[in-house]
């Protein structure tokens, strides 16, 4: 299993709209990328950091069986979802890993 976390800065210039993401880029991602596998996506939306405010808007995670079915749902439709990050924020950090069992 694999985790794809896109982590939304809060920093700089940087800007986040969480009601469009939850009403128009979740759904968008899951009509995407179910087909290809994805199952299951996760928010967290920032509150507070240890000591001040959180240091990301919100972070999502999103767990596919494997990194060959993520891969192939981002060559087929990777350009429509980043294309639609402009109307929700303007700075994203993305790290793929593996889902170890502890």
């Amino acid at each position: 299993m694999i985790r794809v976390v896109v982590l939304y800065p809060q920093s700089g210039d940087n800007w986040f709209n969480m009601d469009y993401y939850k009403k128009n880029h979740i759904p968008l991602a899951k009509k995407l990328l179910e087909p290809y596998g994805m199952q299951k996506i996760e928010l967290d939306a920032g509150i507070a950091g240890m000591e001040g405010p959180a240091p990301y808007f919100a972070i999502a995670y999103l767990t596919f069986k494997t990194m060959e079915q993520f891969q192939k749902g981002m060559a087929e439709h990777g350009k429509t979802l980043t294309d639609d990050m402009p109307n929700y924020t303007k700075d994203v950090i993305i790290q793929i890993g593996e889902i170890v069992e502890l």
